[in-house]
């Protein structure tokens, strides 16, 4: 794609030519070095940057990535992990990932099987010897470029699943391709990649993991609980791949024996002649082992690689990142995917064809797509999402949260906040806020202020945190109201009336909203690690699997319950009961006032097991009906009952929002998509990708869709 006004020209000595995608973790450019070569540059979003566990973990981990020194490895050539922003610089690798290569021209014989598996065998020693677990070897992961495959992604996913963005208890990596212990919870070290690489020859093979496809619970279920399907291998394949998918990883082979098994070239004991890998600099079309049609199109994948930028809508200049300090490479990423035969090489050269994942993400399974009209120049108009407006954010600036009327942009080093409506676009204000000017820390002063970072905004109030302070504005105007010293540590308040209820780790303290005096403060006890909820004189927080009510006018714990699995979800409260789901994917329903639990509903089914799903998402209250989702399913249920009134599957792997607009619930998952569902009946009214993929971010107030991409605000109305 295009570079647009949000991205840079340049990253250190890097001269950039286009964007390749987005994901989790976060943007990812085709780039040329001053010599000529072509690099992939990923600039690491601001989000997990703030994240000081992730900081630490993603210099480890590019620190660890630079001594992966492997044939059959992406080159590392340069990175800042540590810069402002962090990003990494790798080979460019101009072929299909396997995923597409397979899609597109089917399953491999086994010989090829056997030479790509001796390649990925080689890239996984090199990536153990450096002391790295890569924890998500898939399809996606493995490119296949003219001179060979590439393991990608090493070391990255590690990275992402320390952060505290991660959810604890979410499993990192792709279904059918996690090893059974990595389900369990239980510790994943090398041999859990060696499990993923039968799982991968398998998937080259037949076109399908071993573990068929589906929801992911019941995908998961089969990993743990049931034997691999190989009946479309051949006999002394299926064999390898059999041992490699051993459920106790003990009884899996070493690196260094299927190095040996598939990389032979004299005859094996049951006469089959292996093919060898191909050197580094030999072109595999004469090596034999890949199939011609995939060298075919790798091949052409290298020609096809611009050598200047793409051309892009004049709409602004981007700006250039700053020069890196030395440090050590990265990891590399996915590259395009080519266009089917017939396509114009024209829009080949400008979508860089858009079926390539980005695997780069905490959750381990991230998507990007492009909608773009007939001539390449940028995405359609959605014809169930009436467009309204645009606002291109500044370098640095970024949508931070917003209320039913007004959409509050921050940017945190020029420390200004900027208010746009949100049915036009047009600003309220925009104000260039108050900072800490010092810190102290046990009585003695630290560097000055440098950042804002808004936390809130609720009962007319916006609060941003600076250096340790609290601060509070007047949501509509901007003015400044009052600051609190809160030792760095900001919350995010729900206020109540004249209270503001600001919740940490262990306690919670009140603030009078006029003043911000702190008025008291209630122990839990405990560490409570969801967010609070308030309704009448009862406040609410989650601590793992128990839920705490604190009764406001006596100041004392008022009752608790304990579910059976830890909570997952924020709390929904209506009618006088509070409503949140579970890691094992259960809904439940409790009462407010009592802590009795009214009912509870889980999904069923044999190949059920809550401990290998994703994970329950947040529910909506609307009109006597919970809205609910996990593993990508949506369901309605009777708020008083519990009674389910419909499910439906949605085309996407997870859904990421759900939000009741009169008679109709949007849904948004995790491709970049929005479905359009009737609350009646479950039927699909519409689908439209108004975004630009996996990364785009929505936030929805009432039938005003905005979406944040690639570096604009685009406002929508929905059809409901």
């Amino acid at each position: 794609m295009p570079l647009t006004a949000g991205d840079p020209v340049r990253v250190g000595r890097y001269r950039l030519l286009a964007r390749l995608g987005q994901g989790g973790m976060g943007r990812v450019y085709l780039g040329r070095s001053p010599g000529g070569r072509a690099v992939a540059v990923k600039v690491v979003r601001d989000a997990l940057l703030r994240d000081e566990g992730f900081r630490r973990r993603f210099v480890r981990e590019v620190e660890a990535a630079r001594r992966v020194t492997g044939f059959f490895t992406a080159a590392v050539v340069d990175a800042d992990p540590e810069g402002e922003p962090a990003w990494l610089a790798t080979e460019y690798v101009p072929g299909l990932s396997l995923r597409d290569a397979v899609a597109r021209h089917g399953v491999w014989p086994e010989e090829g099987v056997r030479g790509l598996g001796a390649a990925l065998a080689e890239a996984l020693a090199a990536v153990h010897a450096a002391d790295l677990v890569h924890r998500d070897l898939k399809p996606s992961n493995v490119l296949l470029a003219p001179d060979g495959p590439r393991v990608i992604d090493f070391g990255i996913s590690a990275a992402a699943g320390d952060t505290a963005l991660t959810q604890t208890g979410v499993v990192i990596g792709t279904p059918g391709f996690i090893p059974p212990e990595q389900l369990r919870h239980d510790s994943s070290g090398p041999a859990g990649d060696v499990f993923a690489l039968g799982a991968v020859l398998a998937y080259a093979a037949a076109g399908v993991g071993p573990f068929g496809s589906g929801a992911s619970h019941a995908v998961n279920y089969r990993v743990v609980h049931e034997d691999p399907d190989l009946g479309g291998l051949p006999p002394a394949l299926a064999d390898v791949v059999a041992r490699c998918l051993a459920k106790d990883p003990a009884q899996r082979p070493a690196v260094a024996w299927l190095l040996e098994e598939l990389g032979e070239s004299e005859p094996a004991a049951d006469g089959r002649v292996r093919q060898p890998v191909p050197a580094p600099d030999e072109d595999v079309t004469t090596a034999g082992w890949m199939p011609g049609p995939v060298a075919d199109s790798a091949a052409r994948l290298r020609a096809e690689t611009p050598t200047e930028p793409l051309p892009r809508p004049g709409d602004g200049t981007p700006q250039s990142l700053p020069a890196p300090s030395p440090s050590s490479p990265a990891v590399p990423v996915p590259v395009p995917v080519p266009a089917p035969p017939g396509t114009r090489r024209r829009r080949l050269r400008t979508v860089l064809a858009a079926a390539t994942a980005l695997a780069v993400a905490a959750t381990g399974t991230v998507l990007w797509r492009v909608t773009a009209g007939e001539d390449g120049n940028g995405p359609t108009r959605p014809p169930n999402l009436e467009r309204l407006w645009t606002h291109t954010l500044a370098d640095g600036q970024v949508l931070a949260t917003a209320s039913e009327e007004t959409l509050y942009l921050q940017h945190e080093e020029r420390h200004e906040i900027t208010a746009l409506d949100v049915t036009d676009g047009s600003q309220r204000w925009d104000r260039r806020m108050k900072v800490a000017d010092v810190r102290r820390d046990k009585g003695h002063l630290k560097s000055p202020g440098n950042d804002i970072r808004v936390t809130a905004v609720s009962g007319g109030l916006l609060y941003y945190g600076s250096n340790d302070h609290l601060y509070a504005v007047d949501a509509n105007s901007g003015d400044h109201r009052w600051r609190y010293m809160d030792d760095s540590f900001h919350a995010s308040p729900v206020v109540v009336g004249d209270l503001a209820y600001a919740h940490m780790t262990s306690f919670f303290y009140v603030l009078d909203t006029r003043t911000g005096e702190e008025l008291w403060d209630y122990g839990y006890g405990v560490n409570a690690n969801g967010d609070i909820a308030v309704t009448g004189d009862v406040l609410l927080v989650h601590s793992e699997k128990k839920l705490i009510a604190v009764d406001l006018r006596t100041r004392e714990q008022k009752w608790t319950h304990e579910a059976a699995s830890e909570a997952a979800t924020g709390l929904a409260v209506a009618d006088g009961k509070v409503y949140f789901g579970t890691r094992d994917g259960a809904l439940y329903a409790v009462d407010t006032s009592s802590g009795d639990e009214v009912w509870r509903r889980t999904f069923e089914g044999e190949l059920w097991d809550g401990r290998l799903g994703g994970g329950a998402g947040m529910p909506e209250v609307a009109g006597g009906t919970v809205y609910f989702e996990n593993d990508g399913y949506v369901s309605a249920f009777d708020a008083g009952t519990g009674s389910r009134r419909w499910q439906r599957k949605q085309r996407a792997d997870e859904v990421t929002s759900l939000d009741v607009v009169d008679d109709t619930l949007l849904v948004t998952d995790s491709d970049g998509g929005m479905t359009a569902l009737d609350t009646r009946s479950g039927r699909t009214g519409w689908r439209e990708s108004p975004g630009g993929g996996d990364g785009t971010s929505f936030r929805i107030t009432g039938e005003i869709v905005v979406t944040e991409s690639a570096g604009r605000l685009t406002a929508y109305r929905a059809a409901t």
